[in-house]
């Protein structure tokens, strides 16, 4: 009983952090030792030390020997092999959709969501932008697939989360070429379509990739993530 007191406990905490990272509210490079942790929440270490693994398993939360967890800063050749997986797995997913002429309607659902977010602050579209791309994939019912993709995800959130909240995002040239990508889906243009999604991944991929090492030496440059 006290074990799955302590397990439900650790979920809850674990949640809310996870919130909390992918929002931005815990920046990358924060630290969170098992005692604030505690204290923040008001649990025992037991459960702290829990809830911290279950981030650090999913890497959200990264951890040295004999030093407390901090939030993942990743580094521009971390963001390049994100993208690179994310690309191999979206591409075939986009391709077997054309092929079936099959056009997910939470995948519009997003992209109208993303189209209604005109001036809002940048990091509200990383949410939407994200469920697009899920959607497309988990429309293919592969639990295997869709649970590789859901854990990329996470990743994917992290890496804008920490180019300041995403602010390379332009929501307007997102939701358009999102609308192309689903009519040529729904076209069955199976070639164009992939090469579409190639373009678009690798662009932000390269884009995100030089914002970080741009960072990481105190330029800003002027690119947007599309």
């Amino acid at each position: 009983m006290v074990a799955e007191m302590v397990h439900s406990a650790a979920e809850q905490v674990g949640a809310d952090l996870r919130r909390r990272v992918l929002t931005g509210e815990l920046p990358p490079g924060t630290p969170l030792g098992e005692v604030w942790l505690a204290a923040e929440y008001e649990v025992s270490r037991a459960t702290a030390k829990t809830a911290i693994e279950t981030l650090v398993s999913s890497r959200l939360l990264s951890r040295q020997a004999h030093r407390s967890a901090r939030v993942t800063v990743l580094s521009s050749g971390e963001v390049e092999d994100i993208y690179r997986t994310r690309e191999l797995i979206e591409s075939e997913v986009v391709r077997r959709l054309a092929q079936l002429r099959m056009v997910p309607e939470a995948a519009r659902e997003a992209n109208a969501e993303i189209r209604s977010l005109a001036g809002v602050a940048p990091i509200q579209l990383v949410e939407p932008d994200v469920r697009f791309h899920s959607a497309l994939v988990e429309s293919l019912a592969s639990a295997r697939t869709t649970a590789i993709y859901r854990g990329l995800s996470d990743e994917i959130r992290l890496c804008m989360i920490q180019v300041q909240g995403a602010t390379l995002l332009e929501e307007g040239a997102i939701a358009q070429e999102h609308e192309l990508l689903l009519e040529l889906i729904a076209q069955g243009s199976e070639a164009l379509a992939v090469r579409l999604l190639q373009e678009h991944i690798s662009r932000s991929r390269r884009l995100l990739s030089a914002r970080l090492r741009a960072a990481a030496t105190g330029i800003r440059g002027g690119d947007r993530v599309l």
